[in-house]
C-alpha cells in the first residue's frame, strides 16, 4: 500500500511539473514533500491498526478454541462417570422394644454412587449414605480404587486379576451381595447380618479349568485394618480374609469364606455379627475368626444370573448359609457361637413373588450379649413376605419378622416387626 502512494504521488509530481514547464517554485516542491510526509504517516497508521486488529482476532480465535477444547474435555469427563442410586422409603411398625415401637415412615437406606472411568481398567469408587435423608458420620461409606484384569500378560493364561484399594465392602459370605432393603428378597436381613466394611487391599478373579472340563474357580484374598473406625489403625496386625466359590452345576454355587482380625488390643471389630463387634467383658487384647459356608440353587434358572436373588428371574431360588465365629482373648472371658439361614424366593409371576426366611444367632454355652440390641444368648428371626415388581427397578415388599431371644435371665421382648416398603434403583 505504501508503495502505491508513494507511486501515485510521484505521478502526480511529475505531472505538476510538467503542466508548468519544470518551473515550479521551492515553496510548492515543499508544500509537496509534506503532503507526501502526512500520506506516509498516516499509511503506517493504518497499517498499525490493521496490525491490532489482525492480533485482536487471533485472540478471539484462540479463546474459542480454548473454550472448545474445555468443553469436549468436559464432555469427554462427564462420559467416563457413572452415576446409579438407590432409595427405600415406607411404614416401619415394630413392638415396644423394636426400633418402631410407634409406626412411622422412614427412609432406612438412601445411597448415591458415583463411578469415575479414566480408561478402561481402572475406575475411583464414591458412595455417599443419605439414609433418612440426613448426612450420615461417614459420608463416604465407601471410597476405593478398582482395577480390573491390570495385568495384560495374564490375558493369555486361565488367570484373571483384578484389585480394590481403599474402603469397601468385602465379598464375606452369601448375604453381603444382598444385605439391603432393596436387594433383598425381604426388607428385612438375617438375624446375623454378617458384615463388614474396612479399609483394605483386595485381590479377587478367576481360574479357568476348562482343560480338565471343569467350570471356572473363583477366588478373593485381602488385608484390611480389621478394627472399627475410618482411617485408623490401632494395631499393628492386619486383617485377613479369603473365598473361594464354584459352580459345580449350572443352577447351583458353592462357596467357602474365611475371616482373621489380627490382634485388636482394645478396639471393636469391622467384622459384625448380629451388631456384635464389641470387645469381650474383661478382655485387654482380642482377636476374632469366622467362617461361613454357602450354597444357592436355582429352579428353573433364567437368564438373568444376578448375584441378587430379588431381580433373577429363575422359577424359584434357595440359599443356604451355615458359620461360626470365635473371639479370642488373653485375659477375660471368650466368646464364641455360630450362625446361619435358609431363604427362599418364588416368582409366582414375572411380577409377583413369595419369599420366605428362617435365620439365628446362637452363642456357646450361657454366654450373653448384645444381638441386634437385645442381649440374649440365642436370637431367631423368622420373616414371611410378598412383594410386586411395579417395574424392573421398583418394587412393592410387604413383610413381617417374628423375632425370638432366649438365654439365661432372659426375656423374649416385643419387637417383631411390620415393613411396606417401596424400593427403588437406577
Amino acid at each position: 500500500m505504501r508503495k502505491l502512494f508513494i507511486l501515485v504521488l510521484a505521478l502526480f509530481f511529475i505531472i505538476s511539473i510538467s503542466e508548468k514547464g519544470f518551473c515550479a517554485t521551492d515553496e510548492e516542491i515543499e508544500a509537496l514533500k509534506q503532503q507526501v510526509q502526512e500520506l506516509s504517516k498516516r499509511i503506517e497508521e493504518l497499517e498499525a491498526g490493521q496490525k491490532k486488529q489482525k492480533e485482536e482476532f487471533s485472540k478471539q480465535k484462540e479463546i474459542a478454541i480454548k473454550k472448545e477444547d474445555a468443553s469436549v474435555s468436559l464432555n469427554n469427563a462427564f462420559s467416563k462417570l457413572k452415576i446409579k442410586g438407590r432409595a427405600a422409603v415406607g411404614y416401619f411398625d415394630s413392638g415396644d422394644s423394636g426400633t418402631y415401637p410407634s409406626g412411622s415412615f422412614e427412609v432406612p437406606d438412601a445411597k448415591l454412587q458415583l463411578t469415575f472411568a479414566p480408561d478402561e481398567i481402572n475406575s475411583i469408587v464414591m458412595r455417599f449414605n443419605l439414609n433418612n435423608a440426613t448426612a450420615q458420620s461417614p459420608l463416604l461409606d465407601y471410597f476405593f480404587l478398582q482395577s480390573k484384569d491390570f495385568l495384560p500378560a495374564l490375558k493369555e493364561t486361565p488367570f484373571s486379576l483384578s484389585a480394590r484399594l481403599g474402603r469397601f465392602k468385602f465379598g464375606f459370605g452369601e448375604e453381603d451381595l444382598s444385605n439391603n432393603l432393596i436387594e433383598s428378597v425381604l426388607p428385612s436381613n438375617s438375624a446375623a447380618a454378617v458384615s463388614l466394611v474396612d479399609e483394605g487391599l483386595e485381590f479377587s478373579g478367576k481360574i479357568k479349568l476348562d482343560k480338565i472340563n471343569l467350570r471356572p474357580l473363583g477366588w478373593a484374598v485381602s488385608v484390611s485394618d480389621g478394627n472399627s473406625g475410618v482411617g485408623s489403625d490401632s494395631a499393628s496386625s492386619k486383617a485377613f480374609m479369603g473365598k473361594i466359590s464354584y459352580a459345580p452345576v449350572d443352577p447351583l454355587s458353592l462357596s467357602a469364606s474365611y475371616y482373621d482380625s489380627g490382634a485388636l488390643k482394645s478396639s471393636a471389630s469391622e467384622f459384625k455379627v448380629a451388631n456384635l463387634s464389641s470387645v469381650p467383658t474383661g478382655a485387654t487384647n482380642w482377636q476374632r475368626n469366622a467362617w461361613e459356608l454357602d450354597a444357592r440353587y436355582d429352579f428353573e434358572k433364567g437368564k438373568k444370573w444376578l448375584d441378587s436373588p430379588l431381580f433373577s428371574d429363575s422359577k424359584a431360588i434357595l440359599r443356604l448359609s451355615y458359620g461360626g465365629f470365635g473371639d479370642k482373648v488373653s485375659v477375660g472371658t471368650e466368646r464364641s457361637g455360630n450362625f446361619g439361614f435358609a431363604e427362599g424366593i418364588y416368582n409366582l409371576t414375572k411380577k409377583t413373588y413369595a419369599a420366605a426366611r428362617y435365620s439365628f444367632v446362637d452363642l456357646e454355652g450361657d454366654t450373653t450379649a448384645s444381638l441386634n440390641s437385645v442381649t440374649a444368648n440365642r436370637y431367631g428371626r423368622y420373616s414371611l413376605g410378598v412383594g410386586y415388581r411395579w417395574s424392573d427397578n421398583v418394587i412393592l415388599k410387604l413383610a413381617y419378622d417374628w423375632n425370638k431371644e432366649s438365654g439365661t435371665n432372659t426375656e423374649d421382648v416385643n419387637n417383631d416387626l411390620l415393613s411396606a416398603v417401596v424400593a427403588a434403583q437406577f
